[in-house]
């Protein structure tokens, strides 16, 4: 099912709820392509997705499997003058008329900046972090399952919710994954989200070692500013809430790079 989800996905129900207009020919698109052809991604499509409609959060994905493989950049993570290759003629005036009545906050990464964010993304590829994250989620899944199936058969634990004359499937599924199981998921999501940090850090290296950490550096500061980040955590309370480092700390691990 996760495969499944995971193929169709992307082309059959993302585009219902995004808007996705190929990458217009230009430099950036010369620049991505060269990168993509750098490190042997095998890049099939270059899409841009109309994110800004709903949020200013900027990122960059990339989805297919074997040979069939699409870089995806939010609209955001774009300039001005780049997004407005994108835009329609109708909302190219919208646009413009907006630009009149207040002045815009000058958002998104020039185009050395978006290629060195893909470096970090084509890290994660080329490191095999998704391939590992997806054997590590269906573990998990397969664990999850078989002690429901355990203790699925178990009167007293639903007798201790009240249902002793009856085991509901759905009643037991509820208490294994949000009671019985509570303290193994907070160990792993721990344990997660530092296997996550690492893959980050690996993935920033990755993108260093082409060339890209000066780039990458800006880029991160600007996204930071982009998306409303809070720069400084306690770094307890970063480890234990945090999937990704903060700015602050990827920046001082690319500073031996540049």
């Amino acid at each position: 099912m996760t495969l499944f989800l995971m193929t169709v996905y992307p082309d059959l129900i993302a585009p219902l709820f995004d808007k996705y207009t190929p990458m217009p020919d230009g430099q950036l698109r010369t620049d991505i392509e060269e990168l993509a052809a750098s490190v042997n991604f095998p890049l099939y499509k270059l899409f841009v997705v109309e994110g800004s409609k709903r949020s200013s959060h900027s990122n960059a994905y990339f989805y297919g499997f074997y040979k069939f493989k699409r870089i995806v950049l939010f609209d955001t993570l774009l300039e001005e003058e780049e997004r407005k290759k994108i835009m329609t003629e109708t909302e190219t005036k919208s646009d413009n008329s907006e630009e009149e009545e207040k002045n815009k906050i000058k958002t998104g990464c020039n185009n050395k900046e978006i290629v060195a964010v893909l470096g970090h993304e084509l890290g994660h590829w080329k490191l095999n972090h998704v391939m590992k994250n997806i054997i590590i989620g269906q573990v998990q899944i397969l664990l999850m399952f078989t002690l429901f199936g355990y203790l699925s058969k178990s009167e007293p634990l639903y007798e201790a919710f009240g249902f002793t004359d009856s085991k509901p499937v759905l009643i037991g599924l509820m208490i294994v994954l949000q009671y019985i199981t509570a303290p193994y998921s907070a160990v792993i999501g721990f344990l997660m989200s530092v296997l996550s940090r690492h893959f980050e850090f690996q993935a920033d290296e990755f993108a260093a070692n082409l060339g890209k950490a000066r780039d990458l550096h800006g880029a991160l500061v600007k996204l930071n500013n982009d998306n409303l980040s809070f720069p400084i955590y306690d770094w307890l309370y970063s480890a234990w809430h945090h999937s990704h480092p903060p700015v602050l700390e990827r920046i001082k691990a690319l500073k031996k790079y540049q």
